[in-house]
């Protein structure tokens, strides 16, 4: 499936293309790989390294054109990593309810406000 959205799209195919699951499977193992005592830094380098990829691999990989999808996915990690609590745990940022939260509303609501361009005339929107 490609990762660029169409202007046919309909909300749960926008839902899945905005989610950087690629990114966020990598941060998933990475993060179990950094040693416990290495925790805060370690996890700090997998973060912010990943979150400087994600616009690369989805403009390069996935071959996204729209800036305002990659920017939007690239937060998407952001509230990922926050709801998983990374390196938001060693500056004292994290609360599990408020990151489940912002993690169940940010995935719900986004999708509904990405707008798509307009369907090429004559073409089913």
């Amino acid at each position: 499936m490609a990762r660029e959205i169409k202007s046919t799209e309909e909300y749960k195919g926008k839902l899945l293309k905005l989610i950087p699951s690629e990114i966020i499977a990598a941060y998933m193992v990475l993060q179990g790989m950094v040693p416990q005592d290495k925790g805060k830094w370690g996890l700090i380098i997998v973060s912010v390294v990943l979150l400087i990829l994600t616009p690369f691999y989805l403009k390069t990989m996935e071959r996204v054109k729209r800036n305002l999808q990659v920017v939007v996915s690239t937060l998407g990690f952001v509230v990922w990593v926050y709801s998983l609590g990374g390196p938001f745990v060693y500056w004292g940022l994290h609360e599990s309810w408020i990151a489940s939260i912002i993690l169940v509303l940010w995935t719900l609501s986004v999708p509904l406000f990405i707008r798509t361009e307009s369907a090429p005339p004559g073409t089913k929107k």
